[in-house]
């Protein structure tokens, strides 16, 4: 298939499809650089560097894939929109498993000064969301919190020791009704976490 006849649909196919078909699909989306510059501008806008979005677009196109041939992919949007909203959520993840290293890193003094407000609002806010969870039961502050770095139903299982993913994704369905519960009991929270 040539490079410019590629759309959504040839490219689930080709994904899912035989060994050359996915070597073709995915080389495409790797060499596109729309795709990757939107990719590496995210991360850049969200205090990474360029080597981070490089590895982030790498890491995304890894799970893309993934998530194509096990058709979690489900139609509601563009592949772009797909992958992007993929980069989103895996870079907020990284970000969460670096803060405590580093939150005092010299690149993080070079922000802008009004990005030091957003920040302290937004930190506030994680607080606030992690207190909630914390009311509503340890087990559900994990899962959410596993389910919320977009760990897959398969890895919530496997790391919470629940017998299948099936059993994980309706204990973490009871946790957020729980946690909406909560919200709903205490309004005056939701302020503090929104």
């Amino acid at each position: 298939m040539a490079g410019n006849t590629w759309n959504d649909e040839k490219l689930v196919a080709g994904i899912c499809g035989k060994t050359e078909e996915r070597k073709e699909a995915l080389a495409f989306i790797f060499k596109n650089l729309e795709w990757r510059k939107l990719t590496i501008q995210h991360v850049l806008n969200k205090g990474g560097n360029q080597q981070d979005g490089e590895d982030v677009f790498q890491e995304v196109l890894i799970l893309f894939d993934r998530n194509i041939r096990e058709k979690r992919f489900k139609g509601d949007s563009t592949l772009k929109t797909y992958f992007y909203a993929t980069v989103k959520w895996y870079w907020l993840g990284e970000l969460r498993k670096r803060k405590p290293q580093e939150e005092f890193a010299p690149q993080h003094e070079l922000r802008q000064e009004d990005s030091v407000e957003a920040r302290v609002i937004s930190d506030e806010k994680k607080e606030y969301l992690q207190e909630a969870l914390e009311k509503i039961g340890g087990r559900c502050k994990e899962i959410l919190n596993l389910y919320g770095k977009r760990y897959s139903m398969e890895e919530i299982a496997e790391r919470l020791s629940y017998a299948n993913a099936k059993v994980a994704k309706k204990a973490a369905y009871r946790c957020r009704v729980k946690l909406g519960q909560f919200f709903e009991a205490n309004p005056d929270w939701i302020q503090y976490v929104s």
